[in-house]
This record gives structure tokens, sequence and C-alpha cells, in this order.
């Protein structure tokens, strides 16, 4: 017989499938905060009864059509009385409309049947009928009620029935799908005949270290090929375990790179499905994306009817799962396409997603459940520009309150409908003040306090009881509606607070005044991340910018792993490529002034030598304007500047002017931005990148606050506060230059930063032989000159 693993969790579902879309719904994974009030229950209750235990594992297994299906769990409480009772805690923001679903749907909700499954395994291992009890409690006030659950073995025993023939059914699939898989690992093959120079290597490295399971941090240049140098292997070797592949981007922009990779390899054999995960707000077909039956037509039902037509299997058969694939079966079946998304993912041997869905608070990869037949271990997870993910991480857990925000919003209130304005004017109100109150008497500078939890937490149960009630009324929600809004940005604030009040150091809160501003830190996510890393068996993360490791290593969770860490070099002649450092040229805060004409002047000198596109990337939005509005173009040369808030056409339409060659452009943009990362220029479209300084962030409370405590905890202050973040973004816009083997550019690096050892930890070892000194001009114009007459 073929074994099947399963937590009750995942077998205690309705059979057949019921239920909508909705927080009280009991499909998927519990939160954090759950997991706070189950450890504060238990211990309440174990302090009172010295019969009660918590986290008592039970199992059982059951065998059906040639297969053994173990299920396990543990139970969240027993007390061991005479009359013996099982306790299942569960918690909620509204206890009560808990409650009520609750009662109304013994028979088929995921609680119940949970519950009533521990219920029936101590009943087989001990020929006795224990009491069921459901303990409720608020994860708003801590209030508690109770639900005893009849228990009725007939009634339970049909439902078994009905579930086990679904998971023989499901069984059959997942066996099919991990065959198939193995099957594809065996044909799939490199999409390129000849590797790249540095490719083999690439490969063969994270071969070697998949083999001793160690985490790898990689950095590779652009032009290695490294997307697919990455994916082959990785994907390869999941599959060949009938797993899948995991593949993260910072930013919904860059999945076309790694779509293309997977259409390569496609192309090359194996069969191999593949999906994108589309952000929730583009799939929705309604106004807002309001996940409750009473208001969206898509999310009634859901599971129900995603069962009844069988839409899960008709999606196993596709080869290519799509947005616009999910959206007309969505459609035609009135389901939500983002969660039948989520269902239909554990079909796709890779997915492509945002980092939101495995490193985010509740990422809703966590939802997915799906069972498991002849694979081993778990998916693999690779992290493209993992650069970019401890502060990513750390922006997760960094929620603020504006009342600049919310005053804005007041002037919105008038949208709102007749009914609930003047209440929701009053709730307004009563944030502002909950804001400006939680700054300390007199305040006129930035300064760390303590958080007023209990007045957040408060006003947050105000306007849930508001919004609930918002929601269930005959109201048009219109888009952007202006009462969501302040719901989420308070709640999300409000949900940070547990890390606060629970006294871990790498959080603190500060208040600036005019306009009032709370906003709590996270300086240091690693222990959240370190967390996320369990649910996979591979993982690599790769950049062109992940130097020094240990910086990476430490603030990505990684601390405690065996780690592999390697850097490979550019593939492409050195002599394509021409970097100098002017130190002469400063671009720090105390010799600004005197530096902005000087550098526009040598950028002006060095782009005359050579008709081209050039870009200037500088630290920020102001120091652009101070240098732009000195600087004199070229001739026949056209000066375009970034803006800080671009749109997506705005954006391509500077990027189809840079293909326009009768015209040649001095872009000025800034480091970090939306031209100096994540983005190509290849061939012609730049011939050369001016960066300008290391841009280090603001000396500010948060910052300074921010390497004390990286003082304290790395020894390393400044440069895990300053340095390393700057030179991420400085190396990232230098690499914009060079990306295909024809293509010739100039780098000039100004600052004099730049040839100091702690900023040079950064670069590229191909950069320089021994010292970033060698990089220094005595004769900058003739250099440039000498380089680009060379052909």
């Amino acid at each position: 017989m073929k074994k099947v693993s399963l937590g009750v969790t995942e077998f205690a579902l309705p059979a057949p499938r019921v239920g909508s879309i909705d927080v009280n719904s009991g499909y998927g994974r519990g939160t954090s905060t759950g997991s706070e009030i189950h450890l504060r229950t238990q211990a309440l209750r174990i302090k009172l009864d010295p019969l009660y235990k918590a986290e008592i594992m039970i199992s059982h297994t059951f065998e059906r059509a040639g297969y053994r299906f173990e299920i396990g769990g543990r139970m969240d409480g027993f007390f061991d009385h005479a009359k013996p009772k099982i306790e299942e805690i569960k918690s909620s923001f509204n206890i009560h409309n808990l409650l009520r679903e609750l009662k109304s749907n013994q028979a088929t909700h995921p609680y119940c049947l949970q519950l009533k499954t521990y219920g029936y395994f101590y009943y087989l291992k001990n020929n006795k009928i224990p009491e069921l009890n459901l303990h409720l409690v608020s994860s708003r006030n801590f209030e508690v009620v109770d639900l005893l659950l009849k228990f009725d073995l007939n009634d339970y025993e049909a439902w078994l029935n009905r579930r086990l023939d679904e998971l023989v059914v499901e069984a059959g699939l997942a066996e099919k799908r991990t065959k198939r898989r193995k099957k594809a690992s065996k044909e799939l093959e490199f999409p390129f005949a000849k590797p790249r120079a540095g490719q083999v290597e690439l490969i063969q490295t994270i071969k070697d270290n998949m083999l001793e399971h160690r985490p790898m941090l990689l950095q590779a240049p652009t032009g290695l090929g490294k997307t697919v140098g990455v994916m082959y292997p990785t994907l390869q070797e999941a599959l060949s375990r009938g797993q899948r592949l995991i593949y993260v981007t910072p930013k919904n922009s860059q999945h076309a790179v790694a779509e293309e990779a997977i259409e390569k390899l496609q192309d090359a054999g194996g069969g191999i499905k593949a999906m994108t995960l589309t952000a929730k707000s583009k799939m929705c077909f309604k106004n807002e994306a309001i996940c409750n039956p009473d208001f969206c037509e898509y999310a009634k039902d859901h599971y129900k009817k995603v069962a009844d037509f069988n839409l899960i299997e008709q999606l196993s058969k596709k080869k290519s799962l799509t947005a616009k694939t999910f959206k007309k079966m969505a459609e035609q079946h009135q389901v939500c396409p983002f969660e039948l998304q989520l269902d239909a993912s554990a079909e796709a041997d890779a997915v492509i997603c945002d980092y939101n869905y495995v490193f985010a608070p509740r990422s809703a990869l966590g939802k997915i459940q799906s069972i498991s037949l002849d694979q081993s271990g778990k998916p693999n997870l690779v992290i493209d520009e993992a650069h970019n993910l401890p502060s990513r991480a750390m922006d997760y857990y960094s929620p603020s309150l504006s009342t600049f925000v919310l005053e804005k919003m007041r002037d919105e209130a008038q949208a709102v409908s007749k009914k609930f304005r003047n209440d929701f004017k009053e709730l307004l109100q009563e944030c502002i003040f909950v804001v400006k109150k939680s700054g300390p008497v007199g305040c006129e500078k930035p300064c760390p306090i303590k958080a007023p939890v209990q007045e957040f937490l408060e006003q947050d149960g105000k306007l849930r009881t508001f919004l609930s009630n918002y929601l269930g009324s005959d109201v048009d929600i219109q888009p952007k509606d202006v009462v969501m809004r302040l719901s989420f940005y308070w709640s999300e604030f409000t949900s940070a607070l547990e890390f606060v009040t629970s006294g871990r150091k790498e959080f603190f809160t500060t208040f600036t005044p005019n306009p009032a501003t709370i906003k709590i830190t996270c300086c240091d996510a690693s222990e959240m991340l370190k967390d996320c890393y369990d649910d996979y068996e591979q993982v690599v993360g790769f950049s062109a910018t992940l130097k020094p490791f240990n910086f990476y290593r430490e603030l990505s969770g990684l601390a405690e792993k065996p780690l592999k860490t390697a850097e490979f070099k550019s593939p492409f002649a050195v002599e394509n490529r021409k970097i100098l450092i002017i130190p002469q040229i400063s671009s720090k805060y105390s010799t600004r002034e005197q530096n902005y004409p000087r550098i526009a002047e040598a950028i002006q000198k060095i782009a005359s030598v050579k008709r081209g596109n050039y870009f200037v990337f500088l630290p920020s939005f102001d120091f652009l304007e101070r240098v732009a509005n000195q600087f004199q173009a070229p001739l026949h040369s056209l000066v375009i500047k970034q803006e800080r808030y671009m749109k997506r056409d705005d954006i391509q339409n500077v990027m189809d002017m840079l293909k326009d060659k009768s015209t040649a452009h001095i872009i000025f943009a800034v480091q970090g931005g939306v031209f100096s990362e994540g983005v190509d220029y290849p061939g012609d479209m730049i011939i050369g990148a001016f960066v300008v300084g290391p841009p280090l962030p603001n000396f500010d409370l948060e910052r300074e606050t921010m390497k004390s405590y990286y003082e304290k905890h790395y020894s390393s202050g400044f440069d895990y506060a300053y340095t390393y973040p700057a030179m991420a973004k400085a190396v990232q816009a230098a690499g914009r230059v060079i990306r295909t083997e024809t293509d010739r550019g100039i780098i000039v690096l100004m600052d004099d930063r730049f040839i100091q050892k702690s900023y040079a930890q950064s670069m590229p070892t191909d950069w320089f032989h021994e010292s970033p000194r060698e990089l220094v001009s005595e004769s900058i114009l003739k250099d440039v000159t000498d380089f680009w007459k060379i052909k």
C-alpha cells in the first residue's frame, strides 16, 4: 500500500466541499496572533487545572483502495478527567460572528470537523467518547466563549467515508503529478546548445551544494545568464523528488525575465507546467477586494463551486496557467479568480510570484494544501534580486500612522454614504486624536516613545465594527473606498503592535510631530525570515549585489545555517568597459553645495567625448534637481529627469526615447529607483553611467537607532545601517551599462568614499585587481577618449 501522510487540518474538510471565502471560513493556516493566543490560553489552563495537558499528539491510519492514509495532529488541550474533554482553541476578532457560523454549520465547518476528528481518534484508541469543546478567544479584547459540540458517531463515520473516497481520488491525481514531474526532471535539458562563460560553473556550484542541502547566496553579474542558470538546476532537482520550484522576485515587473527563462526550459522539453501568481488587486472582479460572501458573489460558495465543477482537475490538464485562464474560468463559474489560482498552484511545477507570497506575515502560499505522494522533501525556493530581501522584510513589519494621511481622508468623507457619513467623520477625528496624543507633550522633533497599545487597539475595534456594519448594508462600495482604506490603514499598524509589546529588541517606536506620525520600525527581520525557510528543501538567493556576504547572511535569516556563498565574474571582455573613480568630487552633505557645479561640469565634459545616451544616478531627488539645474548639456543632447512619481507609461516613454538613435540623451535618475534596478538597456541604449556618491540613508533618529542595534548585535553599526545598503544601490546602478557581450561603455564613480575599504567590500571582484585606487585616473578625459577610440 502507498502511504499518504496528512495533518488533521488538511484532512478535516467538508466532503463534499462547501463554504464561502470569509474570515471565519476555517480554511487555511492560522496567524501568528492566533499562535500567541493559543500559548496564553494553554498556560492559563495548566495553571488552573493540574489534569490539563497541552499539545497532545494523536493519530490514526485508514486504509482505502490501495492507500494507507496516516492522519495526525496535536490536540490543543486535553482534560484528563473522569469524563475526558478535548479542547480546540480558535481566535477571531469577532468571536460572536464565528460562534454563529459554527452553530449553523456544525456538520461541515472545518473547525468542528477538526475537533470531531480528534474525538474520533480518541474514541478508537480508548473506546470512550470524550466531550468536545471549541474555546473561542477574541483577538481584540481576549473575551472568551465556549461551544460544546454534539458528536454523533454515525454522522461522523458517514462524513469519514465520503472524505476517504475523496482522498483516494486526490491521491490518484497526486500520484500522476509526481510521476509526471519525475519524468520531466529526466527529460529537462539546458535550453542553450552552448552555455555562456560562467554558466557551467554556476550550474555545477548549485548542483554540488544541493547535494549537501546548504542554502546558497550567489553573486553573479548581469549577462552571465544567471536567471536560467539558477532556475535550471533548482527546478530539475525539485522535479526529481516530485516537488516544485517557487521563484520569487521583489517586483511584479521583474516576473517577465523569469517567465522568459521558464518558456525556454519548456521549449527544451520536459512538459513543465508553470504559472505566475498575480496580485489580488489585479485579479479581483469587484471595485474593492473584500473577501466577504455578503459583498462578493465570487466569494459566496467559492469552495463548493470549485468542487462541484471540478475546476482544479480541469486546470491540472493545462500546460500554462495564466491570469487570463483563471479569470475566464472564474467568471464562467462565479468563483474568486485569486483564490482559484492559489488552489491550482499546487499543480504547477514552477510558480513565479512576488516576495509577499513567501515572506509577508500572512503569506498566501501558506494556505495551499495538497496531498504528497511518492514525493520527498519540500519545494525549492529561489530568491531573485536577493539583496532586496532584508529591507523588504523589515518593511513588512514597519507600519506607520500619520495625521497627514488621515487629514486627506477627511477631505474624502463627503463621498461616504449619508447613512454612515457622520459616524465616519467622528471615527476619523478620533483616529487623528489618538495619533496626536501618542507623542510626548511639547514634542518638537522626532523622539522614541512607548506605543500606547490599548488606545490603538480600542480604536481598531471601533473601526472593525463600523466596517462590518458598513459592508453589511446596501451601500455601494466604490473603488478605493475611504472607509475601507481607513480600516486597513489602521489595522496594518495595530497588527504590528504585538511585536513591540513582546519586548523584542529589533522593534522600536518613534513619534514625529508636524504632521503627527507614529511609526513602528523593524530593524532586523531575520528571525521571521528564518521561519519562512522551514517550508523549503533548497534555498538559493542570487543577485548582482550580495557583498559583503556576511551582511546579507545575517539579515536574511541564514546565520544559523551552513551557508554556501560564491561570486561569479562577468563573462564579458574587460576591454569593453572603462570604470573610473573621481575621488576629488564629494557628495557628502557637508560639502555638497560647492560640489554641485563640479559634478555637473565633470559629467558634461566626459559625456561630450562620445555622443550617446548616459545615465546620471544621484543619491536623492533633491540632489538630482541641484545638479541638473547647473548642468549644460552637450551639443545636440536632450536632458531627461526622473520624476518622483512616474506612471508606467511615463517610464516606457523614456525607454522608447533611448531607442531613438537620432537624439542623444542625458538622463538624471536616482539610485535605487525605477531606472537603476531590474531593467535592461541592451546594445547602445546607454553607453555610460555616472554614479554620484554612495546614496547613504538620511542620518535621522530611525536610522541612528538602527545603527545602535546593529552595533550591539553585529558589531558593525555604521556599515549595516548606512554603507552596505547604499553600496547595493550604487553597484546596481553601475550594472546598467554592460548587459551583453557586444556592449561597450563607461562607468564613472564620483566620491572619495568609493576608494575606502568598507565601501569597496561591496564591489564585484572583477572591477579591480587589488584596490579600487587602480580606478583613479590622472587624466580622465584622455583615458575616456582612448577607450572610445578602441573598436
